[in-house]
C-alpha cells in the first residue's frame, strides 16, 4: 500500500523551542491514522505542516506524491484541491445556509451545471444525514449538526485526503458516536484516507487503523491501537492509558521548593 504522507527528518520550532527535531513517519493510503500525544506536543502543528500552511525549518513533508518544499504556491493551491479539512470550529459561513456551505467549494473549483451542483450538494448532505437541514442556517444548528455539515463541505469536490483537526471535540455521547461512524464510513465508501488528530484515546482507537503518538519532540510509537494499548514503552502506556503521573511528570522541571521559598516558616510546612 502506497504511502500519501511522507515525513522525513522534519524540524519545527516556535521561537527558540523545538516543536519536532529530526521526526521521521508515514502514513499509509486508505486508513484511518489518529495523530495523538499529551498537549503540546505539535499534533495541530503536524496537521498543518501536512497541509501545507506551516513549513518546516528543515527536512521535507511528501503529501500525495508532491514534496510540499518543492511547490510554487499555485502547484500547493492545486493540491489542497485534492485535501478536504474539517476544523475543530466547523468554521461554516455564518450568512450562508447549509445548502449554500456545502456548494462553496464546488461553485469557487468547479464550473459545473447548477443542477449538477444541486444534486451533488444533496448528495454530500444525504451522506451525513442532514439533507432535511439544506435551508437552515449555522446558527440554527446544534453543535453535533454543525460539525456534520463541516463535513459535507468538506467531501464536496470528491478529495482523497482529508484532515480532521479534533473532530470530538465538545461533543455530547450521541454527536460523538454519529461522528465516529461517519468518518470511518465515509474513508471506507469513498476510498479516502483519513487523518485525525486528537486527544480522545476511547473515540479516536475505536475508528483508527493507525495511531502515530507524538511525543517530547519526535515520534514515540506507531502502531494499531491494539498495539499501542498494550505497548511495555512507559510514555506510551501512560498516554494512551491516562495515567496521571510517570514517565511523563506531574511537574514541571524546577529547582527544589525549598531552595526557592523565603519564609522558614513555609519551609517548615513542608516537614512531615
Amino acid at each position: 500500500m502506497s504511502n500519501v504522507v511522507d515525513i522525513v527528518d522534519l524540524s519545527f520550532k516556535r521561537a527558540d523551542r523545538f516543536i519536532f527535531k529530526d521526526l521521521n513517519l508515514s502514513i499509509q493510503a486508505g486508513k484511518v491514522t489518529a495523530i495523538m500525544g499529551p498537549s503540546g506536543c505539535g499534533k495541530t502543528t503536524l496537521l498543518r505542516l501536512i497541509g501545507g500552511q506551516l513549513e518546516p525549518r528543515a527536512g521535507s513533508v511528501k503529501v500525495l506524491g508532491e514534496n510540499l518544499k518543492d511547490l510554487t504556491r499555485e502547484q500547493l493551491t492545486r493540491l489542497r484541491g485534492r485535501m478536504g479539512v474539517l476544523f475543530q470550529s466547523g468554521a461554516l459561513f455564518t450568512d450562508l445556509d447549509v445548502f449554500e456551505n456545502v456548494a462553496f467549494p464546488l461553485r469557487e473549483r468547479n464550473a459545473m451545471a447548477e443542477d449538477t451542483l444541486h444534486d451533488e450538494v444533496l448528495l454530500k448532505l444525504e451522506a451525513v444525514g442532514l439533507r432535511g437541514a439544506k435551508h437552515l442556517m449555522p446558527a440554527e444548528l446544534s453543535g453535533g449538526m454543525a460539525r456534520r455539515v463541516a463535513l459535507a463541505r468538506a467531501i464536496a469536490t470528491g478529495p482523497e485526503l482529508i484532515l480532521y483537526d479534533e473532530p470530538f471535540a465538545g461533543q455530547d455521547p450521541i454527536a460523538m458516536a454519529v461522528l465516529q461512524r461517519l468518518i470511518k464510513r465515509l474513508n471506507d465508501d469513498l476510498q479516502l484516507t483519513s487523518i485525525l488528530v486528537s486527544h480522545d484515546v476511547a473515540e479516536a482507537c475505536a475508528i483508527a487503523d493507525e495511531v502515530i503518538l507524538l511525543g517530547r519532540g519526535s515520534l514515540l510509537a506507531q502502531g494499531s491501537p491494539e498495539q499501542l494499548l498494550h505497548s511495555d514503552d512507559p510514555m506510551v502506556r501512560q498516554f494512551m492509558h491516562g495515567q496521571a503521573d510517570g514517565a511523563i511528570p506531574f511537574h514541571y522541571p524546577a529547582a527544589a521548593l525549598t531552595d526557592e521559598l523565603k519564609t522558614a516558616a513555609a519551609k517548615q510546612k513542608l516537614v512531615p
